[in-house]
């Protein structure tokens, strides 16, 4: 037993974890070196033309390379996740929560429709308090109502395989709960810190966040609630209410301004960085405990002979 590998022979979980966020922002940053090399080349006939049209151009180019930057990371990080968990943890995809989704199938139904419940309640909160105001109930569809439908799936799973199924699964070894959904909660939550309008309230509300998925999938051992919740949260409240999600903009289905950015509202950031979602996360913690009353010694069996 010593720094690097607990006395069952293995590498510690805190080394595993910054071996897949070392590997995995290595790759992140090649794919938006490349973009960056790419709108360059594109925008290099722009040069010797005044600064409004080169600042002009390369905004244009930067938004239509946005989506597909946006989902090649999402798919890097799942791709770099299996990766790992396979090559080098060497463990069947089960074991990181990516169990038969038939067999969990209602768990699925139950994060989707949890999230778009969550996230509803909190619109008709912020909307019925003043903190917004709906300036069109006249549905607006667009392209981008079914790109980021698409962008959110991929959204949902990789960050739940990576902040939950990789982190707690290779913390299983700590036989630690607490210290295990503290951990992956704080990770989670820096995971945003360099999203626009990013406050301390946003911190902890990602963070607990973080604690409501981390004990979804700890009481239940796979991540089906988790991706479902995830994904329905994200759309519902960028694609269909209109509010930004951590800090990007968003066209929703129901065009929705701030009267003015507060506490409440959570600003720039979207009501990830205010006080409802704050409440509804701690109603959503109660309900998660009710739904999956005594299940932690499951998770923390041994499996095979071995604890991982």
């Amino acid at each position: 037993m010593g720094i690097l590998k607990n006395k069952h022979n293995k590498f510690r979980a805190g080394w595993q974890i910054l071996l897949i966020l070392v590997i995995l922002n290595l790759f992140l940053f090649i794919i938006s070196f490349v973009e960056g090399i790419i709108i360059f080349a594109l925008n290099i006939d722009s040069i010797n033309g005044s600064q409004e049209m080169m600042a002009e151009t390369f905004n244009q180019l930067l938004n239509s390379f946005n989506m597909p930057l946006l989902l090649g990371q999402e798919i890097i990080t799942i791709a770099v996740c299996i990766f790992c968990w396979k090559l080098i943890i060497k463990q069947p995809l089960k074991n990181m929560g990516l169990k038969s989704i038939r067999k969990h199938s209602k768990e699925l139904l139950c994060g989707l429709g949890l999230g778009a419940l969550s996230i509803t309640i909190v619109f008709i909160f912020i909307v019925a308090t003043g903190n917004a105001k709906v300036t069109s109930w006249t549905l607006s569809f667009s392209l981008d109502t079914f790109l980021y439908l698409i962008l959110y799936i991929f959204v949902g799973f990789a960050e739940e395989i990576l902040g939950r199924g990789y982190i707690i699964s290779v913390m299983k070894q700590t036989r630690n709960i607490p210290l295990m959904v503290g951990v992956s909660a704080v990770i989670f939550s820096l995971m945003h810190i360099f999203n626009s309008s990013f406050s301390l309230i946003a911190f902890i509300n990602i963070a607990l966040v973080g604690v409501v998925f981390a004990l979804m999938y700890i009481w239940s051992g796979n991540l089906w609630m988790c991706i479902g919740y995830h994904i329905t949260w994200n759309y519902f409240q960028g694609n269909v209410f209109g509010f930004p999600v951590s800090g990007m903009d968003s066209k929703g289905i129901i065009s929705t301004i701030y009267n003015e950015n507060n506490i409440i509202n959570g600003g720039g950031f979207g009501p990830e960085g205010g006080l409802a979602v704050t409440a509804i996360l701690i109603a959503g913690l109660l309900f998660v405990r009710w739904y999956y009353k005594g299940k932690v010694s499951i998770f923390l069996k041994e499996e095979n002979g071995i604890i991982i």
